[in-house]
């Protein structure tokens, strides 16, 4: 008979008044690569309990034999339901950009997965490339998801990527 253990740490940073979430990280070996994966906006889970999208990032992570991943987003904000909201500024702040710089330099990568929301969603193209700006002297570690079809810049739930994310360089 044969035991297998495994501890993951994990770590989340919020604002003092709990509006912003700023990162998420579940490292379970230090020895490895870790991402820095950035997805759209943040769950209400976290540590403990996690969501679907941070579910499959965290199996994709392992096969790809990452040591954990530290998720960011382009949006901060708690509880903001990505496709009713309107563009605003409250979405995050100075410190969410702070923070998403400083996660991107400790990370081995850079996984871009909040896929075609900002295609879709023109008033958050801004955003996207602000943050892009702020990732630029990070570009030779940037990398997006794609699919064995060959269609990129997916987000984690899209069906084709769900078991097995295939990275790319990021155009």
């Amino acid at each position: 008979m044969t035991t297998e253990r495994a501890t993951i740490k994990c770590e989340s940073i919020f604002s003092d008044d709990s509006l912003h979430r700023y990162s998420l990280s579940k490292i379970w070996d230090k020895t490895l690569p870790i991402s820095n994966v950035i997805t759209i906006a943040p769950s209400e889970d976290y540590n403990i309990t996690s969501d679907m999208t941070t579910n499959i990032i965290c199996n994709n992570m392992k096969l790809l034999g990452m040591g954990g991943f530290i998720l960011t987003n382009l949006i901060s904000k708690i509880g903001v339901d990505v496709k009713k909201v309107k563009f605003s500024d409250d979405l995050w702040n100075n410190e969410t950009d702070k923070i998403l710089l400083d996660m991107a330099n400790k990370a081995d990568n850079i996984i871009i997965a909040w896929g075609k929301f900002t295609a879709a969603r023109k008033d958050f193209s801004v955003r996207e490339k602000s943050v892009l700006e702020l990732l630029d002297i990070h570009r030779g570690k940037i990398f997006c998801i794609k699919d064995n079809r060959g269609r990129t810049n997916l987000h984690p739930l899209t069906p084709n990527v769900r078991h097995g994310f295939i990275l790319s360089g990021y155009e």
